[in-house]
């Protein structure tokens, strides 16, 4: 430590410090504007400024270090007149273009007002610049009131990991400008908003909501994208969301955030909001369905009509064919205690455990591998300690930067800052490869012989940790004999990767430990997808990576909630907590604390229900916030088993492409509706918080959910004796996450009332003093010894042939998410990316005769067509395509095969052969 005096006051300092952080710490306002805490110090601006006893002249505070005894003067008459002359000088280039800045966000007026000076009789009287230039529709840009304070080029460029900001011309006629003075989205803007958020005096500013006033209130509230779980502030005034503001205490992403999460939220007040429950006519008559393709008009009604048919319907199919004819589909998009309800529902009420959500299409693969192989199913380290302390990073089947964008630009980060060797394994060249000291382009579906393959050169080389090995796994003799079956050469030949670039990316991984390893549904989406998992577990395991800062397995959640819904059974073979539902003591419990008897039966997944109504196996489906036409495997062959199915309960917040199917629509709320907690993909539980009033008549989804419980437990049918937790009267989602706390040991030590005092917590956290666990494995595994499980490499379940000659592999683009319910409800958004595009090499492009005038293409499988755009691109290779489901009308799920991982049951939506004509 090192003592100096500020003010007169003695104070210790970090020896790194600077004199202004010395000043923060001890709460100190020195006035600044180029400076942020966030960016690297420049001392541009001047306005920091200080007296230092035996220096000549005054110094920046912002990038002068502390030394011992140093004596610091931040107030005094010469400081003031300096700082005075700054602001004058700044205020003499800022111009007021006519429309209102928020003040209260404006830095610059800010200072002028605290040194006395009135900023508008000392801003300048003529415009520089042309306001709003930019066309792009997420960030105004006026530069006549931007004072070079280089905040948005740092920001850009250290948070971002972008470069579109720059300074053009020198002196007086310096500006900021985007690439080579272009457009910003031609210079290959994200629209992330950071120089936004960044940007002190309102140059840079919110285009969506460049009008709206000062918010009457913020609400601090978690991200309802992607699984990195970014907060933010929702502005709210009159009862309406106005625009999102970066909140710097946000433990996941701080001041960071993706286009999605600073400007997709305006869904919320969209005209398509469902506000009444609707009811199909036939219903409310009493008669049969008109017929199996068309179930008649839609009928608005009140609640307790609405709550009772779907009650009356449910109860009776499970009265009828039996518990299992019914099926119970969660939502890896609501709270924790909403998906805790839909599986209590299911196994107390209904009395099957056919409970399932979205995570079976996306990460179930990961949660049956790792459960097997550690014996927990989640992600080992949190992003922020890869960041700090990961030497080198393997990326595979994970397009980080559009689906993860706020961690994707961590890993840009890490690069940039400390030099860490990342590795991309991808079929195709996504962004995150420019930033790669290595891109493995492997043939899709061949990533456990590529593992494989890399291992055999560890174990070749004698890499391999062998204390690690002996203390900590087990199986090992067994596993190696497999390994040795992917030498180089076998490995080349079934992957398409050079046998010197194996070697090369085995060199990078051993000699710049600890190695991280993040992958996603690149992954997971095959018929392999298990063993995909065993192979990267094994991995790490023979390098002993695991347990340790800046290592482990990192699998990256698709939705905001697929690691919370999973946590709380929403899953066919276990209850909250991954507790098996066919463990005796497991079911034992559970009946004690919801009072009745309960199923030891694994139930039937969402791939196998709804193939299934055309067995006549599954009668009845009540589907919370989920979209299947859209969003499975072989979308046609989903619709005609929804036409067949006898009943389906849908309960969302818009008419999606599924409701054609249904036969009641349940208006619930959206995240700025409601109060509860998500868990993000480092199992980081958060609190979403309510910021505005239901729209209409919608209510919160745990009471719709708790409201039928209610009504078909007063029907009879099943026994249910007063127990613990057998009550449907909660108060509020706080007394749920109690319940989930009582039952669930890794969330044991979790409340609302810790998260609303700042507390971060990552489960397992076991009691209310437990402080969380950010890094799983350390000392032993879950289940004891790590299990080192033979993958094997099988070819995916459909290749290319004669008939059908490419490759398709899908996913999802930065400006969309999911099946696009929202984000397609967001104007902006569709202005930048308003319909699919198929991804096609210029050498398949040139094949097929696709041109300036030609540019649609029609996508065929053996399961359906599509008409789409093509996008001619080097990101995919040739014989390869790449489609999103984004769009109804070109959904590539037409396309995609619904083959099955024998374990996990999930699609193999990654590989499917097509053939592809020019239109």
């Amino acid at each position: 430590m090192t003592k100096l005096t500020i003010n007169g006051i003695e104070i210790e300092a970090e020896s790194t410090w600077t004199i202004l952080e010395a000043a923060e710490h001890a709460n100190i306002t020195i006035p600044t504007l180029c400076y942020h805490k966030d960016l690297s110090p420049t001392g541009a601006c001047r306005m920091c400024l200080v007296s230092v006893k035996g220096a000549k002249g005054l110094v920046t505070s912002c990038t002068t270090p502390v030394s011992e005894g140093m004596e610091v003067e931040t107030e005094n008459e010469t400081l003031t007149s300096s700082r005075q002359s700054v602001l004058k000088l700044l205020l003499s280039v800022y111009h007021d273009t006519g429309y209102k800045p928020d003040e209260t966000d404006n830095e610059l007026f800010k200072w002028a007002r605290h040194y006395g000076l009135d900023p508008y009789a000392h801003m300048s009287s003529k415009a520089r610049f042309e306001v709003d230039s930019d066309p792009n529709p997420f960030i105004f840009v006026d530069m006549n009131k931007c004072i070079l304070c280089t905040r948005c080029v740092r920001a850009c460029a250290e948070i971002q990991g972008r470069f579109v900001w720059g300074v053009s011309e020198r002196g007086f006629d310096a500006h900021i400008v985007a690439g080579f003075d272009e457009d910003l989205l031609d210079a290959r803007c994200e629209s992330c908003g950071a120089c936004v958020a960044y940007c002190p005096t309102g140059a840079l500013s919110l285009k969506p909501t460049i009008h709206v006033g000062p918010a009457e209130k913020l609400v601090t509230t978690t991200c309802n994208y992607c699984g990195v779980g970014c907060q933010f502030d929702l502005n709210v005034i009159d009862d309406r969301v106005v625009r999102v503001t970066s909140n710097p205490a946000a433990p996941a992403n701080g001041m960071h955030l993706c286009v999605k999460g600073r400007f997709g939220f305006s869904y919320v007040h969209h005209d398509d909001r469902l506000t009444k429950p609707l009811v199909r006519e036939y219903l409310l008559k009493g008669e049969a369905r008109p017929s199996k393709a068309d179930r008649g008009p839609w009928v608005e009604t009140s609640w307790d009509t609405a709550l009772d048919i779907v009650a009356e319907k449910l109860a009776t199919a499970r009265d009828t064919y039996g518990p299992d004819s019914v099926g119970v589909l969660s939502s890896a998009k609501c709270t924790n205690e909403e998906n805790y309800l839909m599986n209590k529902f299911g196994r107390q009420v209904i009395g099957t455990n056919n409970v399932d959500h979205c995570a079976r299409l996306c990460h179930s693969s990961t949660v049956a591998g790792l459960a097997t192989a550690l014996g927990s199913g989640a992600m080992t380290n949190s992003m922020a300690d890869v960041y700090a302390s990961a030497n080198s990073i393997l990326v595979i089947g994970s397009n980080t930067t559009e689906q993860h964008p706020v961690f994707g630009a961590k890993m840009r980060q890490a690069v940039l800052n400390r030099n860490v060797h990342l590795i991309v394994a991808d079929p195709r060249r996504i962004e995150l490869c420019d930033f790669a000291v290595m891109h493995i382009q492997q043939k899709p579906g061949t990533d456990i012989a590529l593992i494989n393959g890399l291992v055999n050169i560890i174990l070749e080389k004698g890499y391999e940790d062998r204390i690690f090995i002996d203390e900590r796994t087990e199986n090992f003799d067994v596993y190696a004999e497999n390994i040795k079956l992917y030498p180089p050469n076998v490995v080349s030949e079934i992957t398409g990767v050079p046998v010197a670039q194996l070697y090369r990316a085995v060199e990078i991984m051993v000699k710049n430990a600890p190695l991280a390893v993040f992958w996603a549904m690149g992954i997971t989406q095959h018929t392999v997808g298990v063993h995909n998992v065993f192979a990267l577990a094994g991995l790490q395991m023979v390098l002993g990576n695991f347990g340790i800062p800046g290592g482990g397995v990192n699998p990256l959640r698709g939705q905001n909630n697929v690691q919370g819904a999973c946590d709380m059974g929403c899953l066919v073979n276990v209850y909250p907590g991954y507790q098996a539902v066919t463990a005796e003591a497991a079911q034992q419990k559970f009946e004690s604390a919801w009072g009745t008897s309960l199923s030891n039966k694994v139930g039937r997944t969402v791939t196998e229900l709804i193939p299934d109504v055309l067995e006549g196996k599954t009668k009845a489906l009540y589907i919370l916030g989920e979209n299947p036409a859209m969003t499975d495997p072989d979308s046609n062959h989903v619709r005609h088993c929804l036409e067949e199915l006898d009943f389906l309960a849908l309960q969302d917040i818009f008419p999606t492409e599924t409701s054609a199917y249904a036969d009641v629509l349940l208006p619930g709320v959206t995240f700025a509706e409601k109060t509860g907690t998500y868990t993000n993909t480092e199992r980081k539980v958060q609190m979403v918080r309510q910021a505005i009033s239901e729209r209409g008549e919608a209510r919160q989804d745990w009471d719709i959910t708790a409201e039928i419980a209610k009504r078909i437990i007063a029907r009879g049918g099943r026994e249910i004796n007063d127990a613990p937790y057998s009550s449907w009267d909660y108060a509020d989602s706080g007394e749920i996450m109690a319940e989930v706390a009582a039952l669930t040991p890794s969330y044991g030590g979790i409340s609302h009332q810790r998260l609303n005092n700042g507390e971060v917590l990552c489960w397992p956290c076991p009691d209310p003093t437990h402080p969380g666990t950010p890094i799983l494995h350390i000392g032993k595994f879950t289940r004891g010894r790590g299990n080192l499980i033979p993958a094997i490499h099988v070819d995916p379940a459909e290749l290319p042939d004669d008939d059908y000659p490419m490759m398709l592999t899908t996913g999802r683009v930065i400006y969309h998410w999911h099946s696009g319910e929202q984000t397609r409800r967001v104007k902006e958004l569709l202005e930048v990316y308003g319909e699919a595009l198929i991804e096609i090499s210029p050498e398949d492009a040139s094949v097929i005769g696709l041109n300036e005038e030609i540019n649609k293409v029609k996508v065929t499988s053996r399961r359906g067509e599509i008409i789409a755009t093509a996008w001619v691109t080097n990101r995919v290779p040739e014989g390869l395509i790449y489609g999103n489901f984004h769009f109804p009308d070109a959904n590539i799920n037409y396309l995609t095969k619904a083959a099955l991982d024998p374990i996990a049951k999930i699609p193999e939506y990654k590989v499917a052969a097509v053939k592809i004509e020019a239109v």
